[in-house]
């Protein structure tokens, strides 16, 4: 009788320590797509990583041209010790630290658009499910700004 009732109990004790090492696992971390929001496509992969201190940065990872256009690989707008620095390996996100009223938002950050050179405030928020990442990027003291989407993978 009790080899009858051990194999359901281990599968169901596996299942269980599977779900709480799932559990602790930071959901923004890891490979993410950029959306560009002017065309649709896809022009660069973003990793996010967590610092020492508890913020989260995002380096470029691998970059792609839009169709019909010819591939950017250097910041040229960027100025300052950024100019005409690769892409791959750009950090174009950083400071961003965690909200402590909701899990799935993120402030406080400052993104650095390789197109433009911009500098931006950002305010991220988390999807649901994990899956996509919406960036909301201001200038300093103006309400003009960019959206944009990253998608997991």
């Amino acid at each position: 009788m009790y080899r009858k009732f051990l194999k359901p109990i281990s599968i169901l004790g596996i299942a269980l320590l599977s779900n709480y090492s799932f559990a602790n696992i930071d959901p923004l971390i890891g490979k993410w797509r950029t959306i560009d929001e002017r065309t649709g496509y896809s022009l660069s992969d973003i990793q996010i990583s967590k610092m020492k201190d508890g913020s989260y940065k995002a380096t470029i990872i691998e970059i792609r041209a839009a169709p019909g256009a010819p591939l950017v690989s250097t910041c040229t707008q960027c100025k300052g010790q950024f100019k005409n620095k690769p892409l791959v390996g750009f950090l174009t996100l950083y400071n961003l630290k965690a909200s402590s009223k909701n899990k799935l938002e993120f402030s406080n950050g400052t993104y650095r658009d390789p197109k433009t050179g911009l500098e931006y405030k950002s305010h991220v928020r988390l999807s649901n499910n994990g899956k996509h990442l919406s960036l909301r990027n201001t200038l300093p003291n103006s309400t003009i700004g960019r959206n944009l989407t990253w998608v997991k993978y």
